[in-house]
């Protein structure tokens, strides 16, 4: 038996297996990719603490600086812990939660004044608090 070399070998139907092989990889990749995207992510039950803060309606804001100038801030105005007690005794309403933002440098001594001033008129308080570099 005497075996022919052909000279035009056809390579064709070779080199269309990895290109289909490519386009199924490619075809199932985006029909399940939407599946996978519109997952939120683990459902997780957050267990019960009386830490947790209910969202709050309509709290007032009080900012405190730091360095150079300690100051307080209430109503975009500055005020001193005196004038802030008198500001939230003046507040009218069922929704009495105040949330203090103070800067890193502020003086401890400003913030308990505030806290204590906030307390006394029946005010719940909420430290703000931002995440460090």
């Amino acid at each position: 038996m005497k075996l022919h070399r052909t000279l035009n070998p056809r390579f064709g139907p070779l080199l269309f297996v990895p290109f289909a092989n490519v386009a199924a990889g490619v075809l199932i990749f985006l029909l399940l990719s939407n599946g996978f995207l519109l997952q939120p992510g683990v459902a997780v039950k957050v267990p019960d603490s009386p830490f947790l803060l209910a969202p709050q309606q309509d709290p007032r804001v009080v900012s405190i600086t730091g360095d150079p100038v300690p100051a307080i801030y209430f109503d975009n105005r500055r005020v001193n812990a005196t004038e802030l007690g008198n500001r939230l005794a003046a507040i009218q309403g069922h929704a009495r939660t105040l949330i203090i933002k103070a800067d890193r440098r502020a003086p401890v001594e400003m913030l308990v004044a505030v806290v204590n001033a906030a307390v006394t008129h029946g005010f719940s308080v909420v430290l703000a608090t931002a995440e460090s570099p």
